[in-house]
């Protein structure tokens, strides 16, 4: 490269994780994803230079895509068992150690990032994603990408009850 020579720059970029649809990066990578001029580029980021990319005139569709997860947690007895003990004594140790028996329900949240692409052999193909962090300015990269691929906005759901 030298000093007059062009660089590309890319105009949004996102940081994902990888789920499932490049062979050349593995699940679990974090790749950044940037909307280029021409291409979309995935490029891993940590443990190796890998990059693969996309033509915006092979995506088909885009959407982000929320799962809720419900998993059943143990309680800690022993936590409550002390925290019971410090504030109240050892009958505080006691009654915090027995409400710590049982399970209890933790949520979790993951937004995931999915492009349906035609591959160069002509056969539909999915690139997914989980989103990193909270998607925090991620409306607007999906905008972009969107629009360059020229994939119309699905129209906002009509305000007041629906006549059938």
């Amino acid at each position: 490269m030298g000093i007059f020579s062009k660089k590309e720059k890319a105009s949004q970029v996102y940081k994902f994780i990888v789920v499932d649809g490049l062979p050349s990066i593995g699940k679990g990578e974090l790749v950044r994803i940037s909307l280029m001029p021409e291409r979309i580029q995935i490029r891993q980021i940590m443990f190796g230079k890998a990059e693969a990319s996309l033509r915006y005139d092979q995506v088909t569709a885009a959407a982000k895509v929320d799962e809720t997860q419900i998993r059943e947690v143990d309680k800690s007895v022993i936590g409550r068992a002390v925290v019971g003990g410090v504030l109240l004594g050892p009958l505080g140790a006691i009654v915090g150690g027995v409400s710590g028996i049982g399970k209890k329900q933790k949520t979790e949240y993951k937004d995931y990032f999915v492009i349906n692409y035609t591959a160069s052999s002509g056969e539909p193909a999915v690139l997914s994603f989980e989103m990193v962090g909270p998607p925090i300015g991620f409306d607007p990269f999906l905008r972009e990408l969107k629009a360059r691929a020229g994939i119309p906005e699905t129209p906002a759901a009509p305000a007041g009850p629906t006549v059938l």
